[in-house]
């Protein structure tokens, strides 16, 4: 009976070691899922471990998910469509709201609307979700993209160019626009807030499969902070302020253009993919249509 016992103990001690050691490989950029996380208090207790790889946008982030070398990630529906298209096998399972998208131009520009970018230069990176922006706001204003002449570049890069001179506009996202609009006096002449755009949490198929508890689990503590950061702008700012080194002022400005509020209506998530997928297939930028439901799932960060 002893001996019996102790192999019980063992077996449970064994099980629960096995769990504990238990990985999630997390893509992240900076100052977005592991920032809002952290604040809210929801990296605390966790069941399984948390394996953070830092990306500088999502398209890096979405290519080492297809190489497998991570699980999930955070990533806009922009890129994750150009992900999709070049073959990732993968499934948006938790979505947000995302309005901190928008077109800025150079303090004193004499570019005041969309409708005066025809004929200028605009840097924005190739099929993410500035890019996404870019092309909705043009066909909104009745400009062909054709007559616009894009230079593709990094987030970072592409503010630094607008500042120089390079381009006349940067179609990007926080908090590269806060950062412009309140360092170098940047305008914008198209708000994110105008135009449908969705943040998600990306995993694998593979890791769908194999890791859907912690995934789980993690979708819950994501959707948690984000609720708490909407309540808690002032704190959460401050977090990112000291995170991102960049003023107060810009934090708490990236904040609450972003919104982030979670999105769970499967349909209307839906609408809103399908309908970046066909922009992307209408202006090349994928080869084939997609159909949104085959990469849409938002049953796994539900809750049970």
């Amino acid at each position: 009976m002893l001996r019996l016992s102790v192999l019980a103990l063992l077996t449970t001690l064994f099980t629960s070691s096995a769990i504990a050691a238990d990985t999630l490989s997390i893509g992240d950029q900076r100052g977005n899922a592991k920032a809002i996380l952290e604040a809210a208090g929801e990296l605390n207790n966790l069941p399984y471990t948390l394996e953070w790889h830092e990306f500088a946008n999502a398209a890096p982030l979405l290519e080492a998910m297809r190489g497998g070398s991570i699980d999930a990630g955070s990533v806009g529906d922009a890129p994750l469509t150009f992900a999709v298209a070049a073959g990732l096998d993968a499934k948006a399972i938790l979505a947000t709201k995302y309005a901190g998208n928008a077109i800025i131009v150079k303090k004193g520009s004499a570019l005041h609307s969309v409708g005066d970018l025809a004929g200028k230069r605009l840097a924005t990176v190739k099929g993410s979700s500035g890019h996404n922006l870019a092309l909705q706001a043009l066909a909104k204003a009745g400009v062909d993209p054709e007559q616009v002449s894009f230079v593709f570049t990094t987030p970072a890069e592409a503010t630094l160019v607008l500042d120089q001179g390079g381009v006349d506009a940067v179609s990007t996202w926080e908090p590269y626009v806060s950062f412009a609009t309140h360092q170098s006096g940047a305008q914008i002449i198209a708000d994110g807030e105008n135009y449908p755009a969705l943040n998600y949490l990306v995993a694998s198929n593979s890791a769908i499969a194999n890791k859907s508890s912690e995934l789980h689990d993690f979708s819950q503590r994501l959707i948690r902070a984000r609720a708490w950061g909407e309540q808690h702008p002032q704190a959460y700012a401050a977090v990112i302020s000291k995170l991102l080194r960049i003023p107060q002022e810009v934090a708490l400005a990236k904040v609450q253009r972003e919104v982030n509020t979670v999105v769970d209506n499967q349909q209307q998530v839906l609408a809103v993919q399908q309908a970046t997928a066909d922009l992307y297939v209408k202006n090349g930028l994928i080869p084939a249509s997609l159909k949104a439901d085959t990469f849409i799932d938002l049953s796994l960060s539900q809750e049970k």
